[in-house]
């Protein structure tokens, strides 16, 4: 079998505990130490060889991706991470991941599912897939459909029709609908929520790409047939802006006449919003959700999360409160879907805070920030082992590093020098420069920028 995860998901409906850089799939939302995709790979043990799982993710997440990945697979093939250039919703995603199978794969089952999905009962999922399979063996193109437990408004369903041996023919899709359907179609018995969850051969798959949507598979094919090498980030990415933005249920599934759906009852969540998080999530006495450093008294029926601070609450009911180190988040919990909305507001801001948490992941290690103001920001710069910074420039503002730890190695414009444990150097605006760390232990630095712009637009990199 193979298996195609995808995490290319922003999950902005989590903010402020999920960001643009850090979506909800790289975060410990389950109820282990692991982040949603790390339980998802764990979730898919015995399924298939670890050499044939490709996590088809974003190329501005490759640094996470790979860090997270290699936890979970140490030896993780790096072609089996497919990073696409933009983002162009799943349908594009999945034909990319099928175009790169060999002759040999194709009549083998493939599973396609989202990296970021909440399961609790394992035991009911590996149940399910081996059910597709055998679906998938007589030629459908098998979802998976999870039986309803509430009138869900913010899930799309998916309508069973006649009986097969395994599950139902899928007879349509059903848009999120309002509070009154919702309730009929729990209360039917022939609506499930569509989970994303997706299993067929490869074969039965392309060829249903073909049919339903010839332009988009032929870019694909074409690029293929030609020899174009598939894994060429100059090549996926031309092939991706020939594309539209589809999702695979709109391209293929609503079209297709040998679709099925195969209801499964599990704990399941895609954790669309704070509020989905509350439903999955074990309560206490009082009906909260409290994680982290929480007091709280004469509180019902309310989600609480911190990360640093001490949050206290006393006579809450129904409320919704997420602390970050930079953000706090305080909303009616019924009113978690609008988080949207508020994230939209500090993307057109431009706002740190809706791209990066304080500490952001690089190349070369991670970066946290500690001050943040309009001509002044002061970061912990840490620098792996053998690691360096690309040789830059900056117009706007000069930096002030100082050595908390290890050795660094400096290059301002011709000249290079070494900095010990309290020592520092000053780079001034208009000055090639680059750090990096010849030894074999970790660096760390304060470094303090000054300047009227501290933006990513002040760096010209030189290699």
């Amino acid at each position: 079998m193979n298996i195609f995860i995808l995490a290319g998901g922003s999950g902005s409906r989590l903010w402020p505990f999920s960001r643009h850089m850090t979506p909800k799939q790289f975060l410990n939302l389950g109820s282990t130490h692991e982040s949603l995709l790390q339980e998802t790979c764990r979730r898919l043990k015995g399924f298939a060889d670890e050499k044939q799982i490709r996590v088809i993710g974003s190329n501005s997440h490759e640094y996470e991706l790979k860090q997270q990945l290699k936890q979970i697979y140490p030896e993780f093939k790096e072609t089996n991470l497919l990073l696409e250039p933009i983002g162009r919703n799943t349908a594009p995603a999945i034909l990319w991941g099928l175009n790169l199978l060999s002759e040999q794969e194709l009549e083998a089952p493939v599973l396609i599912l989202p990296a970021d999905h909440l399961i609790a009962d394992l035991k009911a999922f590996q149940n399910a897939i081996k059910d597709a399979e055998s679906l998938c063996k007589k030629g459908f193109i098998v979802t998976f459909g999870i039986r309803p437990e509430r009138p869900e408004t913010g899930y799309g369903y998916l309508k069973s029709g006649k009986p097969l041996n395994e599950g139902y023919h899928l007879e349509h899709f059903v848009e999120k609908p309002d509070e009154k359907k919702a309730r009929e179609y729990l209360e039917s018995g022939d609506y499930t929520w569509n989970s994303g969850i997706f299993m067929s051969t490869s074969k039965v798959l392309l060829d249903a790409f073909r049919q339903h949507a010839p332009e988009m598979s032929k870019v694909f094919e074409d690029s293929r047939l030609s020899g174009a090498d598939l894994l060429n980030p100059v090549t996926v990415k031309a092939l991706y802006q020939k594309v539209q933005d589809q999702s695979i249920d709109y391209a293929v599934m609503e079209h297709v006449q040998n679709a099925a759906v195969l209801p499964v009852s599990m704990q399941w969540s895609d954790l669309g919003s704070w509020e989905s998080l509350y439903d999955i999530s074990k309560k206490d006495a009082s009906g909260n959700v409290l994680r982290g450093n929480v007091i709280s008294q004469n509180t019902r029926n309310s989600l609480i999360f911190s990360t640093k601070k001490l949050v206290t609450s006393i006579g809450l009911e129904n409320m919704l409160i997420v602390e970050t180190e930079d953000a706090l988040l305080v909303c009616d919990l019924k009113k978690s879907q609008d988080v949207k909305k508020l994230v939209e507001t500090l993307k057109e801001e431009d706002r740190h805070e809706y791209r990066f948490h304080t500490r952001v992941l690089r190349p070369w290690g991670s970066a946290t920030t500690i001050r943040a103001e309009k001509a002044l920001q002061i970061r912990m710069l840490e620098i792996s082992p053998g690691s360096k910074l690309s040789k830059q420039i900056h117009q706007h503002r000069s930096e002030h590093w100082v050595v908390i730890e290890g050795k660094a190695e400096v290059i301002i414009g011709s000249k290079n020098k070494t900095f010990l444990a309290g020592e520092s150097t000053f780079i001034p605006k208009g000055t090639i420069h680059q750090l990096g760390n010849p030894t074999g232990d970790s660096l760390q630095l304060l470094e303090v920028q000054m300047g009227e712009y501290l933006g990513d637009k002040d760096i010209e990199r030189f290699e």
